[in-house]
């Protein structure tokens, strides 16, 4: 599993998009798709992708970060950051553990300035994060293929000269 993992991130930091786009893409993907309203943020990551150069994999890559199995945890944490930043009171983790979407709903509704701000927080906090990290890995990951297909091409001139010589 953690191969597959690895091969799907040098996948994605392969893409032929600049460093600057993957992470873009990434950075966007994830930070809307913090928004607390499921796949609200993926839509409207994928929409703004396009219009601002941003890589459109890497930006479905970053929103699949919160998905179904992941998204109760992240939707907690923002409420959780918010109701503290504005010192309401929140419902423990045991308690909305065992919500179904109705009551995820009726929570949502009652403390929507504390989803709000935490998912404000949140969403810039992982945006700031990830834009400089995936850029930078980006583009270590592509010099250093570059750098290996440019040996390639060095070895493939050196044999082809070596066999002209030998006719």
């Amino acid at each position: 599993m953690l191969l597959r993992l690895r091969q799907g991130v040098l996948r994605l930091l392969r893409l032929n998009a600049s460093p600057h786009g993957i992470a873009l893409g990434f950075a966007l993907g994830l930070g809307l798709s913090l928004i607390p309203l499921p796949f609200v943020g993926m839509f409207v990551a994928l929409a703004l992708a396009p219009l601002l150069r941003a890589s459109m994999p890497a930006t479905y890559a970053g929103t699949a970060v919160v998905n179904p199995l992941t998204g109760a945890f992240f939707y907690f944490a923002e409420l959780w950051i918010g109701a503290r930043l504005l010192g309401v009171a929140a419902p423990s983790w045991a308690e909305v553990r065992a919500f179904d979407s109705h009551a995820w709903v009726d929570l949502f509704l009652d403390l929507l300035p504390a989803f709000a701000l935490g998912g404000l927080v949140c969403a810039l906090s992982a945006a700031l994060l990830t834009y400089p990290s995936v850029r930078a890995a980006a583009a270590w990951v592509q010099a250093r293929h570059e750098a290996e297909h440019e040996d390639e091409r060095e070895d493939e001139q050196a044999n082809s000269s070596q066999s002209g010589n030998l006719s």
